[in-house]
């Protein structure tokens, strides 16, 4: 979550007033790896590695101290080791420091469906101890500038309030959960937030029976083309429950997206891939079917590029999926590329008979001699998953597209994309 990435680069900032400039860059690599540590012993292990190899001081570096201390206690909740996870949130000396971890654990739970409960205690943990030094001036780190650390404080109100009424909405205690999330919008205005709290705050006021200020929300989200695909359901059912005529709401909802759609056309259109033929492929599918491109012609095509690894990819499928069923006049090929190892097949036929999607996904080839390295992928130059090719009829590769943000971006790009390239 972008909140999540907020915090620690804030918590950065803050060790970084205190930690030895000349050791930074390498200790911050040692961060990195102690981040994707899986086993927490080991993490254990690296902090008193680190002290001793950075000769750091507990008082002046106690900020990276901090750090490694809040890295160590994320390794233990993810392996559901919450005492031990405790006891190195206790261990964190700034308080700002400890509340920052204590959200990141919150989200850990939340993205992961697990622990929700515990989840929910430590959300309310992490306002309670918030609120025990927003105002306390022995809180501030004394090389720390006050202006900074007020900025700090400010900015901590949202991710904290948005954290605690996410898990309580899932928990459905609805009433409080409003509450929090209005005081989260009192630093951070609804228009500066991301699309998620949008969506969650549409969802608790409608819960709260305030339709309208739902209504409100999600029209104008709709109307400007940032509404989830969950908003969009929202908003379709309470323009039935208005007017009572589902076909009349289906035709205003899908004029809105044709407007989107046109906006985003007028800026692709400079974009768009000039006279180059989509390279040709032939490959296998998980069904053992071969497929080639010139098998196709003749049909706008979309290659999906994705991995089983690539947490992107994954989610951006049900966007995709929705828009296979939006046209089925569109050829949708899903690509899994970027697989290592002997088992990738396994893997990737295990991950489609457990999520159900893609249905169907062709094989992309490792170059011979270089497993690193994947034919179809190479051939469209592919730099990063996931990655989006659109050719036209003709058989002209018109747009890449890479990465994901949202589902919303994710179609109204896509869309545009189409449409150009049919017109072609």
């Amino acid at each position: 979550m972008k909140i999540t990435s907020i915090l620690f680069i804030t918590l950065q900032l803050l060790a970084g007033w205190q930690a030895n400039a000349q050791h930074k860059d390498a200790l911050n690599a040692r961060f990195n790896t102690m981040t994707r540590e899986t086993s927490p012993e080991k993490n254990v292990a690296a902090i008193a590695a680190l002290i001793k190899a950075f000769k750091l001081d507990t008082i002046k570096d106690a900020g990276d101290i901090d750090i490694m201390k809040g890295i160590t206690a994320l390794t233990f909740l993810k392996v559901k080791d919450f005492p031990h996870f405790e006891v190195y949130i206790s261990q964190i000396k700034n308080p700002f420091n400890q509340t920052s971890y204590l959200n990141m654990a919150v989200n850990e739970l939340i993205n992961n469906k697990t622990s929700l409960t515990y989840a929910e205690l430590t959300a309310k943990k992490t306002v309670d101890l918030y609120h025990s030094f927003k105002d306390d001036p022995s809180a501030r780190p004394a090389d720390f500038p006050l202006q900074d650390w007020n900025r700090f404080m400010s900015m901590a109100q949202y991710p904290y309030y948005r954290s605690y009424a996410e898990i309580l909405h899932i928990n459905k205690k609805d009433t409080i959960a409003l509450d929090y999330i209005e005081k989260a919008f009192s630093y951070l205005p609804l228009d500066k937030t991301d699309q998620s709290s949008a969506e969650l705050y549409a969802a608790l006021l409608e819960a709260n029976h305030r339709e309208d200020d739902a209504y409100d929300i999600l029209l104008n989200s709709a109307s400007t083309g940032n509404a989830s695909l969950q908003m969009q359901q929202q908003l379709r059912r309470l323009l039935i429950k208005r007017t009572g005529n589902a076909v009349q709401v289906t035709h205003f909802l899908d004029s809105l997206q044709r407007n989107i759609v046109q906006a985003y056309k007028q800026e692709l259109m400079n974009k768009m891939i000039k006279d180059i033929a989509a390279p040709g492929f032939t490959l296998t599918n998980t069904e053992g079917e071969r497929i080639s491109l010139a098998d196709i012609k003749g049909k706008v095509v979309v290659l999906d590029f994705w991995a089983t690894w690539c947490a992107p990819c994954k989610a951006a499928m049900p966007a995709m999926e929705q828009l296979k069923h939006t046209h089925p006049e569109l050829c949708l090929l899903y690509v899994a590329t970027m697989e290592k190892g002997a088992d990738a097949i396994s893997r990737i036929n295990q991950y489609l008979k457990k999520h159900m999607h893609p249905t169907s996904t062709l094989i992309d080839v490792p170059v011979a001699g270089h497993p690193d390295r994947f034919t179809t992928a190479g051939a469209y130059h592919v730099k990063s998953i996931p990655c989006r090719a659109v050719i036209d009829k003709k058989g002209k590769l018109r747009f890449l597209s890479e990465g994901y943000t949202s589902d919303t971006a994710l179609i109204n790009e896509m869309e545009a994309m189409i449409d150009i390239a049919k017109e072609q």
